[in-house]
């Protein structure tokens, strides 16, 4: 074989023998990642206007790429930030949307200090909290499949990360990437509140005079604008609060630290994908390569979009990604939550249980009846051990192939009474020393 090649195996089914009980549980190991990456990193919408967007146009902040950037836009705010407030702690968290639509940006910290009806307690996150909870969660996920990658790559764990995995794996490097949700995580809060000023008026009367109906007639609010001396109103310049993007070589820094991070996630998606080596064939199940090119096309979009804002437009500036609201970033929303649930679909149908218990997209050596299942051992071809071991000696017209059979007994240390008797199909010899692999 002279040039690197690629074998995708075809879409089987491989999951019929999974029981009710295991599904419940594949889907729970397989959402987790997903559902706490999603839920800790999309804080509920502050409406500054009476108006509200519409279903599709809060899909965007559910992307992953704008999960992540918000982790690196508080940090970085932070960073550069002259004087740190509950105000500031607040604006920075929540997600804007304004009569102009969605705003993320630092004049948002003055702009709707008049709405806030709930401040934090203090300017960082508070130790017993929901939010400090979740960070705890994405944490302790993301260092479980970290390890497992390592291990991988490492060879001191059996799991196959992604060229064999099953659908219980399939966000396992969703996990690493949350994190990055450690950069934020000493100011990442979710104890504020924000109304538009009618509703923070009515909400104060109805607190002091419960009996008090009030009646959107009875009560005309007055513009700030027109009654009060235009200093009081007018924003305070940016830079009272914080330095810019461009004068901050902390925040430099920064951003070339979340990139690297980012891009080395990126180069093992590409090495998980592209051949072993030179001249020799990657195989594949369905899923596995799908997962490789899912994760490739994600962080490829979304390190090309941070690397222009980061550095080209200096756009840090806002915790919302700046092409939120174009229409071609909620196309590719759509797309990536399209792709996933895709993902999902194929990823049930190849999943199987493989004699060591775990879950793998390989189909199995021998097509077994799931009610053989219990008394046969199957053993992959890259395992120690190759064939078919069986507890009993059954009826072997049902399997795929004539093998023949050969009673073994085995033997815990020196005590006969935890002897195990088994058979071996397709038995043909064996070799007794120590194997080396001397690459000849």
């Amino acid at each position: 074989m002279s040039s690197n090649e690629y074998f995708i195996a075809p879409l089987q089914r491989n999951s019929q023998c999974i029981s009710f009980p295991e599904w419940v549980s594949l889907f729970t190991l397989c959402l987790a990642p997903l559902i706490a990456h999603v839920a800790s990193g999309a804080p509920p919408v502050s409406y500054l206007s009476p108006s509200r967007p519409k279903w599709h146009e809060h899909l965007c902040h559910y992307n992953p790429t704008s999960i992540i950037w918000r982790y690196a836009a508080i940090t970085d705010r932070r960073i550069r930030a002259t004087r740190w407030s509950q105000n500031d702690l607040a604006a920075s968290n929540a997600i804007f949307w304004t009569a102009k639509g969605w705003d993320g940006g630092e004049d948002m910290v003055f702009t709707a200090a008049p709405h806030c009806s709930r401040c934090p307690e203090l300017t960082r996150v508070r130790i017993f909290s929901v939010t400090m909870l979740k960070t705890i969660i994405t944490t302790l996920q993301g260092l479980a499949a970290l390890y497992s990658l390592i291990g991988t790559l490492a060879g001191f764990t059996t799991l196959h990360f992604v060229k064999r995995m099953g659908v219980d794996m399939l966000f396992l490097p969703l996990a690493i990437l949350g994190l990055l949700r450690l950069c934020a995580a000493t100011w990442l809060t979710e104890d504020f509140g924000y109304s538009p000023r009618d509703d923070g008026l009515n909400n104060m009367l109805l607190r002091r005079f419960p009996n008090l109906a009030i009646s959107e007639h009875e009560i005309q609010l007055i513009d700030p604008s027109d009654t009060l001396d235009p200093f009081l109103v007018t924003p305070l310049p940016l830079g009272a609060h914080f330095r810019s993007p461009n004068s901050s070589y902390s925040s430099r820094i920064f951003r070339v630290f979340y990139l690297l991070v980012l891009g080395g996630v990126w180069g093992v998606s590409v090495a998980y994908t592209m051949p072993a080596g030179r001249g020799q064939q990657s195989r594949y199940t369905t899923t596995s390569f799908l997962v490789g090119l899912f994760y490739f096309v994600f962080l490829t979009i979304s390190i090309v979009l941070y690397t222009f804002y980061f550095f080209f437009r200096s756009q840090t500036t806002t915790t919302l990604l700046p092409c939120i609201s174009r229409i071609w970033y909620r196309v590719y929303t759509v797309l990536l939550m399209g792709f996933i649930s895709v993902l999902i679909v194929i990823a049930s149908i190849e999943t199987n249980m493989t004699p060591t218990g775990l879950y793998s997209s390989e189909p199995p050596i021998v097509q077994l009846e799931c009610r053989h299942l219990v008394n046969y051992l199957s053993f992959l071809p890259n395992s120690p051990f190759l064939g078919l071991a069986s507890r009993v000696e059954v009826n072997k017209t049902w399997l795929e192939q004539n093998y023949s059979s050969i009673p073994v007994a085995g033997f815990s240390g020196h005590n006969a009474l935890l002897e195990e008797r088994y058979w071996l199909y397709n038995y043909t010899g064996y070799c007794v020393g120590r194997f080396e692999d001397t690459g000849r």
